[in-house]
């Protein structure tokens, strides 16, 4: 918390050589009813309240004697750099203020109990959180499970109704349990925000065709909570943004809608999500929360919410820092997976087997964790915070060489790559346009098992596809329905009837229930000369060759 430490300060605070008289007075102009004895250092020396005074003069002192003659030494303070643990254990019935004090003794200021009781009663707010998406939805039914009253708030009627009936609108694992022992109990999800204490903000921010951050549903959801805030409120956001955004557009645009002011009468976090879809439940409560506010009290309200589930929450200097952490955390990951992918391309040529290489460089090596090369990166979030953090590097005039940049573009290429390798492949085959093409894996992520098709790199190879006018293409995913496939524009396939007569068949992601397919029979079934393409290399590379009739590719390898 910001410390108080100005005018009102000689309210509170007394000479040593003051009289009881004098102290008196000054306890009787606060509410505390207490004030400390200061050395002309400004150390603080003691502590006399009015139960002190009155049990002096019963004992015959009189209100001209100095107040070292009814004194108590060993009064609590804080010790700066403090906690609000300490505090809550420090503030009793009888205790109402207390002094803050350096490792010198000096002052530095006080809080009172008053400060404190928003932390302490931390269950009792009510949260409203903004967008019922992978991020939001997951972390409103962790809260409620938790304790806390939340207030769902989603534009999408289809997502509300799904709810309403108890149906997850995504695939998450352990939702549904969530769901079923939290819908319409704490937590509750209509198309209105509805007045709480705190507001999470989860919305999307996405890229335009620039590649720059797209914050206009972010600003609109700001907008729709200015009108319904008021003293004391907490908001904290949670969605990926440009370095500066939470200060610079959210804190702006609430200041100059309502009359209230930042770290004085509402506050303001950004505590980036962290987890990955298809274990996010778990990871909500696992992974380290990190928290950055607008003031030190901002941060300590945050943090008290996210400590009710989370043993581990680490606070970090200012909203600036949380939002880097956000866009560190995925850029990292895009350009260490464009690493392998880049030498991919190597390995590609020499006729190499880059998986293998991997595992074998990797085992027993504890610096190495060289991941996979993979068929392009997708997803929400890493195909597009690599821009986002482009753009925070162009406003402060860092352009050239940017390898995040740079490793964006490479994991973008992959997809081109392997549709000219399926193009040439059925061209060597002498297939033609009309040759059935079977498509497995159109989540943009198999392990763990999603829903989500956002940022799939199987959905920007079938474009290539289309745009080349194959007209045979059949779909399917293992947590994909039928209905989701054919919006996509192809036909969808059962495995046994995707394979059935293809001329071709790409397995798109890394879902382990590949593993048990059994993969002979079914290649027995397709039409030869069939070309095979294994882009995660789930199958052994040296088995499928020996499968007479089949042509094997795979991201890394090209036999």
């Amino acid at each position: 918390m910001d410390l108080e430490i100005n005018n009102k300060t000689k309210k509170l605070f007394i000479s040593n050589n003051a009289s009881i008289k004098e102290a008196l007075s000054l306890i009787q102009k606060n509410k505390e009813r207490v004030c400390f004895s200061v050395s002309k250092k400004n150390k603080v020396l003691s502590s006399i309240t009015d139960g002190d005074i009155r049990r002096g003069l019963l004992r015959g002192i009189n209100l001209n004697d100095k107040i070292t003659r009814v004194q108590n030494k060993n009064f609590d303070f804080l010790q700066e750099g403090f906690n609000y643990n300490e505090a809550y254990k420090k503030f009793t019935k009888k205790i109402n203020i207390l002094p803050i004090i350096d490792r010198f003794g000096k002052l530095k200021g006080y809080l009172r109990k008053q400060d404190v009781v928003p932390f302490l009663d931390i269950k009792s707010k009510t949260i409203t959180v903004l967008g019922l998406g992978y991020v939001g939805l997951t972390l409103a039914l962790v809260l409620s499970e938790s304790g806390f009253e939340v207030r769902g708030c989603e534009k999408d009627i289809k997502i509300l109704n799904q709810l309403k009936k108890k149906q997850p609108p995504f695939y998450e694992k352990g939702l549904q349990r969530y769901l079923i022992e939290n819908i319409n109990k704490n937590f509750t999800a209509s198309n209105k925000i509805v007045k709480s204490d705190v507001y999470i903000i989860t919305v999307g921010t996405p890229i335009k065709k620039n590649k720059t951050p797209d914050l206009s549903i972010l600003k609109k959801s700001v907008l729709d909570i200015s009108s319904l805030l008021k003293k004391g409120d907490l908001i904290i956001l949670r969605s990926t943004v440009s370095i500066g955004s939470t200060r610079n557009l959210v804190s702006k645009l609430i200041e100059k809608k309502t009359n209230l002011k930042f770290g004085k009468d509402i506050f303001l976090a950004f505590c980036p999500e962290r987890t990955i879809e298809g274990n996010a439940m778990d990871e909500l409560k696992k992974l380290p929360q990190i928290v950055g506010g607008y003031c030190k009290k901002s941060s300590e309200l945050a943090k008290r919410i996210f400590s009710e589930y989370n043993y581990t929450v680490i606070e970090v200097e200012n909203l600036e820092a949380a939002e880097l952490c956000k866009l560190i955390d995925n850029t990292y990951r895009d350009t260490i997976f464009a690493y392998s992918n880049q030498i991919s391309k190597l390995t590609e040529k020499l006729n190499l087997n880059l998986v293998e290489i991997i595992d074998k460089v990797n085992l027993a090596y504890e610096r190495n964790v060289i991941p996979k090369p993979s068929p392009g990166v997708g997803g929400p979030c890493l195909s597009k915070d690599p821009y986002i953090i482009h753009d925070n590097f162009k406003k402060k005039g860092i352009t050239s060489q940017n390898l995040i940049l740079h490793s964006r573009k490479l994991n973008e290429q992959m997809i081109k790559d392997i549709y000219l390798r399926v193009k040439n492949d059925l061209h060597k085959l002498k297939k033609n346009k009309s040759a059935k093409i079977f498509i497995s894996g159109f989540a943009f992520k198999g392990n763990p098992e999603t829903t989500d098709i956002r940022g799939s790199t199987t959905i920007e190879l079938l474009k290539f596809l289309k745009k080349a006018k194959f007209t045979n293409i059949w779909g399917h995913d293992f947590k994909l329905n039928s209905s989701q496939i054919k919006k996509l524009g192809i036909k969808y396939a059962s495995i046994n009837n995707g394979f059935k007569n293809a001329d071709a068949v790409l397995i798109m992601n890394n879902n382990n229930k590949y593993q048990d397919l059994k993969l002979p029979s079914l290649i027995k079934s397709t039409k030869k000369p069939l070309f095979f393409f294994d882009s995660w290399q789930i199958y052994s590379p040296l088995e499928i060759k020996n499968i007479k009739g089949v042509v094997y590719g795979s991201v890394g390898y090209n036999s």
